[in-house]
């Protein structure tokens, strides 16, 4: 459970892998890399509510680094 007091900042590391490979391309790979990512708790009265407990999020390979992908 988030808890702003208790904890401000979470960084996780996850791996992302390509699911569309293309079989011409396929001795180049593996095709997954890894990426961190930094969640900042924000102050609030009550707490956060998960619609679902797992998001999936797909990101084209040419979007702009820093890019928003996804909104929980």
């Amino acid at each position: 459970q988030l808890d702003y007091e208790s904890k401000r900042l979470y960084s996780l590391r996850v791996q992302v892998t390509n699911t569309h490979i293309d079989r011409r391309f396929e001795q180049l790979g593996p095709f997954s890399d890894t990426a961190t990512i930094r969640i900042t708790v924000t102050d609030v009265d009550e707490p956060p509510v998960f619609i679902r407990a797992l998001y999936i999020f797909e990101v084209d390979e040419d979007t702009p680094a820093g890019s928003s992908v996804g909104t929980v």
